[in-house]
């Protein structure tokens, strides 16, 4: 309760105003990329036992609410605009690029018109082996195995482990201890036949979970305000994958995209994004396929002298109605700030 009072003097009552004029005296304006996933309608988000009521999902009055508060305090810029003003150390005014990973068809469906609506460009980053199909990535199937099961509990014999499935909370643990588990003891191409060992038919998703079609692909490419970007080929981290495998995903999500489209894709995703997913080696592959952008997860404002390939983003809030303050808190850098301030201080707390 005091962490939010505090929030919201800080962003209403000016002090907000007064800490940015002083980081762009000394650093520099700055771009913050936002991130989020799935948009879908509102009565899905609002239901708590839904599996798609997830961390990085976001409701059609969510994605309105961001766009109309994010406008009262920052430009709304394309990532092309954005990668030529950090790309020539020149970064005009405090903007905010909005990014959507993993290329559900409910961005083409539900964001796009939203967009749209308020003229406000977007990327959208695509993994390419789930286009037109009647799969999901890998970790989608998961969650889809572990709320498609009528039992209140289900024994997974790999791992020889009973997972409680009682509550929809129970049922994301499960999945996301599951998940951890595969990609701790087994390697990324057997990903797939080990969720359809496991779960069947149970990992297809419904026919509103499906991803973009090339007919959908098609049609954003003449959409002025989207931008397509790669994701990968798969959705394998790729701290997991070996040298060829990396390459691969890498490679083969531009070459698959511009290969059925008439496009040029420039801009790279990295799956996870997190410090640790990715490296030097990654990096180079990206360069070598000809991308000019990666963006991570590594939470932040990028300023003058931003690596084009380490572009930091801050993730999109579970929840928006009504905690725009914590979506103002999070773009302006400022758990970051308050780090480096205390780590200036010798103290090293963990800031929400």
């Amino acid at each position: 309760m005091l962490t939010a009072l505090i929030k919201k003097l800080v962003i209403h009552w000016g002090p907000l105003s007064l800490i940015r004029a002083i980081q762009n005296k000394i650093s520099g304006p700055g771009i913050t990329f936002i991130y989020g996933h799935r948009v879908l309608p509102d009565d899905i988000i609002a239901n708590p036992d839904d599996p798609r009521r997830i961390a990085g999902q976001a409701s059609i009055s969510e994605i309105e609410e961001t766009i109309k508060t994010l406008s009262k305090h920052y430009n709304l810029i394309s990532i092309d605009d954005a990668m030529e003003q950090i790309n020539s150390n020149n970064i005009k005014t405090d903007s905010v690029v909005l990014t959507f990973d993993d290329g559900f068809q409910d961005n083409f469906i539900h964001l796009l018109p939203v967009l749209k609506k308020y003229n406000v460009p977007a990327i959208f980053y695509i993994n390419t082996s789930v286009i037109s199909s009647n799969k999901n990535l890998w970790f989608q199937e998961i969650i889809n195995y572990f709320f498609a099961v009528n039992e209140n509990e289900t024994y997974i014999e790999i791992n020889d482990t009973h997972y409680d499935l009682s509550t929809a909370q129970k049922r994301f643990q499960s999945a996301f201890h599951f998940m951890r588990y595969i990609q701790a003891n087994h390697p990324p191409l057997t990903f797939d036949d080990i969720i359809s060992t496991i779960a069947g038919d149970l990992a297809l998703p419904s026919d509103i979970d499906k991803h973009l079609t090339w007919e959908d692909l098609t049609a954003l490419c003449n959409e002025e305000l989207i931008t397509l970007g790669a994701h990968t080929n798969r959705h394998y981290p790729l701290t997991l994958c070996d040298s060829d495998l990396s390459n691969s995903e890498i490679s083969e999500s531009k070459r698959r995209l511009e290969e059925k489209l008439p496009i040029k894709i420039n801009h790279f995703s990295f799956p996870r994004g997190h410090a640790e997913d990715f490296n030097d080696t990654h990096i180079q592959q990206i360069i070598n396929a000809g991308f000019s952008s990666a963006v991570s997860t590594i939470r932040g404002v990028n300023r003058g002298g931003q690596d084009k390939f380490r572009v930091k983003r801050v993730g999109l809030p579970h929840e928006i109605i009504g905690k725009t303050d914590e979506l103002i808190w999070d773009v302006a850098g400022l758990p970051q700030l308050i780090i480096s301030f205390k780590k200036g201080l010798g103290r090293h707390p963990p800031i929400n």
